[in-house]
């Protein structure tokens, strides 16, 4: 079916600092007619302005990024928020929102917005909103403008916890629980998905992934000694 919403509900048990780099992404690879976005919620997020292209570290926030793109035209920022473009992961934008986000249950939702001709060709603009439970506030994260007109969601999409930036000690890993649930697809809740943990090889086993209550708990910080298995079925299948 044409796509108009998707949202998943993210709950963070304990307030993380921000020297940790930590990236929750409950929109951690989607794709919508076959470009590849992503999005969530980070300790340390950066980007920068028309007005000043030098890149600023921009401290907790919220973001979207897109693949196969690099114009600037392509970004939409909120109101104060900040962009990027840059081909340092494969060429991509991104839009970037400061926010000063602790523990606590959000929402987040990419949404089909307005269209435009684009050298003769439809485009759409799809716009990323996170909803704040605990301040009954909604952040409107920015907007990035997808090819096509008719955008179809790919039926898999994955979700996915990171330590990010240079190694760290183990120790240092923070100590928390991370809950997935409640997905939607154009404002109506899935009845049936299936849901696989990969845990990637070299990855230091701090963080283990279980089926809650139509949910996925992962405990994160936690070592977890002799994993056999890389891939565990979770749900459905």
């Amino acid at each position: 079916m044409p796509f108009e919403s998707y949202s998943v509900d993210v709950t963070v048990s304990e307030d993380v600092p921000a020297s940790t780099n930590l990236y929750i992404s409950p929109i951690g690879n989607g794709r919508l007619s076959g470009t590849q976005f992503y999005g969530g919620i980070q300790t340390q997020a950066d980007g920068n302005t028309r007005s000043d292209p030098r890149l600023q570290r921009i401290g907790p926030g919220f973001l979207m990024s897109m693949w196969g793109e690099r114009s600037l035209d392509a970004i939409r920022p909120s109101q104060g928020g900040f962009f990027q473009s840059s081909g340092h992961e494969g060429n991509f934008v991104s839009v970037r929102r400061p926010y000063a986000w602790n523990k606590g249950k959000y929402t987040y939702r990419v949404v089909k917005m307005d269209k435009q001709m684009v050298d003769g060709k439809p485009a759409t603009w799809v716009g990323a909103f996170v909803y704040c439970h605990e301040k009954n506030e909604n952040i409107f994260v920015g907007a990035l403008r997808f090819k096509g007109e008719n955008l179809v969601l790919e039926r898999k999409i994955a979700s996915f916890i990171e330590i990010y930036g240079s190694r760290k000690p183990v120790d240092q890993i923070p100590k928390l629980v991370v809950t997935f649930g409640n997905l939607k697809v154009n404002g109506e809740a899935l009845t049936a998905p299936a849901v696989e943990a990969i845990y990637p090889e070299g990855v230091p086993d701090y963080a283990e992934a279980k089926a809650g209550e139509k949910s996925v708990v992962i405990e994160v910080g936690k070592p977890v000694e002799n994993r056999v298995k890389r891939k565990v079925q979770l749900i459905g299948g």
